[in-house]
């Protein structure tokens, strides 16, 4: 009797590596990728229906959160949303790229675990900002001292384009417009059916004193005597008198160069600061 006959039930070995491990390896590596574009989905490859479902419904649930609740209209919310995003992915991603199985099977290599925050970088793009756009968010930067203190140059901030298209334009609001060739942001001073005047660096809307708390000079009075003093002007319906709070060298509807605005010219609301050079600005709202 030959003790050296073949054994039928044996597995062949490639490169050193059963075939079902290493099919159960590149299953686990199918399923990280996976996980990285879409939380749970690497899980139900993988046949952890629990978990996977319970993942997607979270994932789902972040989804909703910017459409069609929109609640990036707040700077905290935007912070979670993003933070709940990336580490719902990183658990996802490296639950099934490490998950145990029986028997053992090889481990991927190193280089998949330092390529997962690669991975959830380009997911966290191809989902999250689409979506950002879709709701009606946009992310602009501040590039003139018109502004300050309320915009500061090189912030950059939220606007909401959809915050007018159920809301009415009001006094003192800050708008994102489009002028001639170029965007900028003003602050709403008068309305249609208003008249409003300046006198001394004063202003008078119908009459009445305003208080602009808001509002800096950077010049002595008397340096610019066309803005210190203007009018009256009386503002068609359908059309805005803007100004820049930093009124001494901001171009605005105080010049006929610049005058009144139309409605159609309003991009959206600025809402919010998310980055600036200026310390102790990111989180700050615009009002």
């Amino acid at each position: 009797m030959s003790d050296s006959a073949p054994n039928s039930a044996a597995l062949p070995i490639v490169d050193g590596v059963p075939p079902q491990q290493s099919a159960d390896t590149k299953r686990q590596l199918s399923a990280a990728l996976f996980s990285a574009f879409l939380p749970g989905a690497g899980q139900l490859l993988l046949g952890q229906r629990r978990k996977g479902i319970v993942l997607l419904v979270v994932f789902v649930a972040l989804i909703s959160c910017i459409f069609p609740l929109r609640l990036p209209r707040s700077f905290v919310a935007l912070i979670l949303i993003v933070w709940t995003w990336l580490g719902l992915s990183i658990y996802a991603l490296c639950a099934a790229l490490l998950k145990r199985r029986i028997p053992p099977v090889r481990r991927p290599s190193k280089w998949w675990l330092l390529s997962m925050p690669l991975l959830v970088y380009v997911g966290f793009n191809l989902i999250f900002t689409p979506l950002f756009l879709v709701s009606g968010f946009r992310a602009r930067k501040f590039g003139s001292s018109a502004m300050e203190k309320t915009l500061l140059t090189g912030d950059q901030f939220i606007i909401d384009e959809n915050y007018y298209r159920n809301k009415p334009v009001t006094r003192n609001d800050l708008v994102l417009m489009h002028r001639k060739d170029y965007q900028t942001v003003k602050r709403i001073v008068a309305i249609g059916g208003d008249t409003i005047e300046g006198k001394n660096r004063q202003i008078l809307l119908n009459g009445q004193l305003v208080d602009e708390p808001f509002i800096q000079h950077a010049l002595s009075q008397g340096s610019n005597p066309e803005q210190d003093s203007f009018g009256p002007v009386t503002v068609p319906a359908g059309r805005y008198f803007v100004m820049g709070d930093n009124r001494d060298v901001s171009l605005d509807s105080r010049t006929p160069d610049f005058g009144l605005i139309d409605a159609q010219a309003i991009v959206g609301k600025p809402l919010y600061i998310y980055r600036s050079p200026t310390k102790g600005r990111v989180g700050k709202k615009l009002y």
